[in-house]
């Protein structure tokens, strides 16, 4: 199950940025990281000048995406959404079948 997984970062006020944010992001980049390693994140980016953006898990069941989620070392300061997707190739096959069918 693929899922898109947009996220931001809530605003917090500086002094807890400079405890708890400063302290989170080296565990959060070795999280992300050893996520990548598994082939569970496929893909993360940032949208430009934005303090958010997306990334991409490929995971067994939703009970495995809430806790990649949820073990976030950054997970309380940041606010995400998961989306399901699919394959490009598999949504063009399940297109062309319901065309085909509507033209019967």
């Amino acid at each position: 199950m693929k899922f898109l997984v947009k996220w931001c970062i809530m605003p917090i006020p500086l002094e807890m940025m400079k405890t708890v944010g400063l302290a989170v992001i080296p565990a959060g980049i070795e999280y992300w990281k050893a996520l990548k390693e598994k082939g569970k994140l496929l893909a993360h980016y940032t949208f430009v000048g934005k303090s958010e953006g997306f990334r991409i898990l490929d995971v067994e069941s939703h009970e495995e995406l809430n806790e990649i989620i949820a073990k976030d070392p950054g997970g309380m300061m940041i606010s995400s959404e998961a989306i399901p997707i699919v394959d490009f190739e598999y949504s063009l096959k399940v297109w062309k079948e319901l065309l085909e069918r509507a033209l019967k």
